[in-house]
C-alpha cells in the first residue's frame, strides 16, 4: 500500500506535489470546537473520464456510523462512463452537481486534523484521488490480510458478510455502507 507523502526538499521543508494538501494540526476547525473526531471512516466513489477515474462521491462517518460528510463531486473533465455497477453514480444524481475536488479538500481540512485517525479499505486509493496527505491511517486490507499475502486483498463485501454477518455491495457500491463497514471492522479489531 503506498500511500501519499510529501516530498523532503534539500532545505529540510517539505512539498506537495500538486494539487495535494495535508491535513493540518487541531485548532479552529468548524468540526473541532471543543475537540475533533478521534476516529473517522471515509470511502469514495469514482467514474471514468478522459483523464481516468475520477471523485464522483464521498461519505464520512463516525464511530457510531453517523454521516459528517456525503457529497456528490464534479468531475474536471466530462464522465465518459458512470460506473454504475461499481460506484452507483447515475447521470440523473450528478444533474446540478457544482462541487469540486478543491471544494472537498478546503472542507475535509476544516473537519479532519492530522490527528484523527482516518479508516478506510484500500484507504491509500480514496486519499489519492482525493490528493490529500494524511499520516494517521487505518486500513481493514491491513487489518485483515488476504490469505495470500500480498497484494492480493480481501473484498470489503467479504469483510463485511464474514465478520458483521451482513451483506453490502449487493448491485452497486454505496460509500456510506462501505464507511459504515470499515468503521465496524476496525472497531472489532
Amino acid at each position: 500500500m503506498v500511500y501519499p507523502l510529501p516530498t523532503l526538499k534539500e532545505d529540510g521543508s517539505l512539498e506537495l506535489d500538486d494539487g495535494f494538501v495535508a491535513t493540518q494540526p487541531a485548532g479552529g476547525g468548524i468540526a473541532r470546537g471543543s475537540g475533533y473526531y478521534a476516529f473517522l471512516a471515509l470511502d469514495c466513489e469514482f467514474c471514468y473520464t478522459a483523464e481516468g477515474l475520477q471523485l464522483t462521491r464521498i461519505s464520512v462517518v463516525k464511530e457510531d456510523g453517523e454521516i459528517v460528510y456525503d457529497k456528490l463531486v464534479k468531475p474536471p473533465t466530462e464522465i465518459t462512463n458512470y460506473n454504475t455497477e461499481h460506484s452507483g453514480i447515475t447521470a440523473e444524481q450528478m444533474e446540478g452537481v457544482q462541487t469540486t475536488l478543491q471544494d472537498v479538500q478546503r472542507e475535509l481540512l476544516e473537519m479532519i486534523p492530522c490527528e484523527t485517525i482516518l479508516i478506510g479499505h484500500s484507504l491509500e486509493n480514496d486519499l489519492q484521488r482525493l490528493k490529500i496527505i494524511h499520516a494517521n491511517v487505518i486500513d481493514t486490507c491491513a487489518l485483515y490480510p488476504h490469505k495470500k499475502g500480498a497484494p492480493y486483498r480481501n473484498a470489503l463485501r467479504f469483510l463485511t458478510e464474514r465478520y458483521l454477518g451482513r451483506k453490502i455491495q449487493e448491485g452497486s457500491h454505496d460509500s456510506v455502507a462501505d464507511a459504515r463497514a470499515t468503521m465496524e471492522l476496525a472497531l472489532l479489531k
